[in-house]
């Protein structure tokens, strides 16, 4: 096994040792525990931003689905022929029918416009997110559990039903966003009238449709924009409200992976040119956007602590130069080149980046798990898409992107000081000469060796 060069062994005694100057130590710990904070700093604020945008997907996808087919004429006839052709696709998971209209809904207040989403209840769930989103009570200060909230959306969902409510003698059903049912002024079990732009003729001239639904449930995703315009039905009644037949206004499609979306809307709408194709990003494009140079631009800003952290590296090794310039004379004049000079303190630079950057990972992700299983900050209910929890989401691509970063800013600095060195090369050089005129004066047995050049 061939023995590590001299230049790590000195590298390691003086980084390690005890020294004459305790601040060189002192801000050689800054300069580590600048550069570990930089790199938490920069783990847990990704991984805030990449929960905070999985949970606004997710509440997108509550009552949007991942993908859209539909007709700009807004009736679509050969929907069941279309599903089969559909599922074909590798990436797609689901389909359903879906209808979407306008209407004037009105309660105990002044009414409101909303938009109205027909849709199948037993088959919503597939293709959309929306069952983590039925409430049986707005803003409730204790969130349902996993298996209660599985039990509350069956229920609301069964409910919903338009041919099971007409079997049993029930009045048909109506799911509003939380903040429209407050708008509204309306409770769970609440009548609301609903107001069709369809018309039909009376003695007393045409009059628009009117029917009356029960509000079954609520729809709380957190997105003020869906929660106060968002009404749910089952697409059948819809139909009969809007003598539509038994026509629809597209096709749900649930996919394996979101984030293929626009991938896959793209392939179909190549492939179905009669109809016109969206993704739940082409939605809500500016917001996801917006997202992104959010994350960017915090993402440089924050490396910015890193870089300054690095800095002190430079200030720490230029104080160990100055304070080691007379080891650094003794090893040049028994024949050590600057290369090897500069090794040694490189090798120092390079293990405090290491133990900066490693700790930072280790206690940034350590601080990323306690905040997704401790509640630390309770968020009050309805301020937050997808819960009353700060979401954090580690990607992996993100944290090995921050330590590369975080290791390269070190090296790069090192770099720096390596440069700054050859500047002192000059002093050096004038203890360097010093030293050798002593050594050779004794060894020489001369005698001449003055104490004006003793080391």
């Amino acid at each position: 096994m061939k023995p590590l060069p001299y230049e790590w062994f000195i590298g390691k005694r003086y980084l390690f040792s005890p020294r004459k100057d305790r601040s060189v130590s002192v801000i050689t710990w800054i300069s580590v525990c600048g550069v570990a904070l930089g790199v938490i700093a920069l783990i847990v604020a990704t991984s805030l931003m990449n929960g905070f945008r999985d949970n606004l997907r997710q509440a997108i996808t509550g009552s949007l689905p991942h993908v859209t087919l539909f007709s700009w004429a807004d009736r679509m006839t050969e929907y069941p022929e279309l599903q089969p052709q559909i599922l074909e696709h590798p990436e797609v998971q689901a389909t359903a029918p879906y209808i979407f209209k306008q209407a004037l809904l009105t309660g105990t207040r002044r009414p409101k416009g909303a938009l109205l989403r027909g849709i199948d209840p037993s088959k919503e769930t597939q293709v959309t997110n929306l069952g983590l989103f039925l409430r049986q009570e707005r803003y409730s200060p204790n969130p349902p559990t996993t298996e209660e909230q599985q039990t509350i959306s069956d229920e609301i969902l069964a409910r919903l039903s338009h041919p099971k409510a007409k079997e049993d003698g029930l009045q048909d059903g109506i799911i509003l966003g939380s903040n429209l049912a407050q708008q509204l002024g309306v409770q769970l079990g609440d009548t609301v009238q609903l107001v069709s732009s369809e018309q039909r003729m009376t003695p007393v001239g045409d009059v628009p449709r009117i029917k009356k639904l029960m509000v079954i449930g609520f729809f709380e995703s957190g997105i003020a924009g869906y929660d106060e315009v968002l009404a749910f039905m089952d697409y059948r009644l819809v139909q009969k409200v809007y003598r539509m037949q038994n026509d629809v206004t597209g096709l749900g499609v649930r996919l394996k992976d979101p984030e293929t979306a626009q991938e896959v809307a793209d392939e179909l709408r190549a492939k179905f040119t009669d109809f016109a194709v969206s993704s739940w990003v082409d939605e809500n494009k500016s917001i996801f956007q917006v997202m992104q140079l959010e994350k960017i631009g915090l993402f440089v800003i924050l490396t910015l602590i890193v870089v300054v952290a690095a800095f002190n590296i430079i200030s720490s090794l230029i104080m160990l130069v100055l304070e080691k310039s007379r080891e650094i004379a003794i090893l040049k004049a028994v024949g050590a080149t600057d290369q090897s000079v500069r090794r040694i303190f490189m090798m120092q630079g390079v293990v405090i980046g290491l133990i900066g950057t490693c700790s930072g990972v280790g206690l940034g992700l350590t601080i990323c798990w306690a905040l997704a299983t401790f509640e630390f900050i309770d968020i009050p209910p309805g301020v937050y898409p997808g819960g009353d929890r700060i979401p954090v989401l580690i990607d992996w691509t993100d944290v090995l992107l921050t330590t590369i970063s975080s290791f390269l800013i070190c090296f790069l600095v090192l770099l720096s000081t390596l440069v700054l060195s050859l500047q002192l090369n000059l002093s050096f050089e004038l203890v360097f000469r010093k030293a050798l005129f002593n050594i050779t004066s004794i060894l020489t047995g001369t005698g001449y060796a003055s104490t004006n050049y003793m080391l």
